[in-house]
Order: C-alpha cells, then structure tokens, then sequence
C-alpha cells in the first residue's frame, strides 16, 4: 500500500523500526544505518508509538537536512511505499 510522502499525520507508520540491516554505532554514538543511539536501538520494542514516532520524525528531519539520500530514500520506502 502506498502512502503520499507529505501524508505525516499517518502516525501509525512512523512507529516502525528504521533499521537499515548496517548496525554499525559511529563515533557520534549513532548507528551508521538507522542514525538511533544504541539506547534507542536497545529499548526499542518497549517505546510507546509516540516515543517511535519521535525518534522517527527525528531520523527524517536529519536525513532531509544533511541530504542523506540513500537513507532517505530507504526511510521513505520503508515508512510510506514510496
């Protein structure tokens, strides 16, 4: 099913893991792949939807402001079928 990018307020979609398969904790102290610290990683499955969907919104906005264009485009599949 696809979703309309633009389409934020589906907040239901944004509570999935943005996991990328790269796992790899950078200096910064944030996952190479998914851009979560390892606390974020660790404690995932016991956030609330809102605590995800923060996190979320925050690897986006991130992604959008440095011009990670893969992750971006990974994160946009992965969030909206796009």
């Amino acid at each position: 099913m696809k979703h309309d990018p633009a389409d934020l307020h589906t907040d239901r979609l944004l509570t999935m893991s943005p996991c990328m398969a790269v796992c790899q904790l950078g200096a910064d102290g944030y996952c190479a792949g998914c851009r979560r610290s390892a606390e974020e990683i660790g404690r995932w499955i016991v956030y609330s939807d809102e605590e995800k969907n923060t996190i979320n919104r925050r690897i986006l906005k991130e992604a959008q402001d440095r011009k990670l264009s893969a992750q971006l485009k990974y994160l946009m599949r992965r969030f909206f079928g796009a």
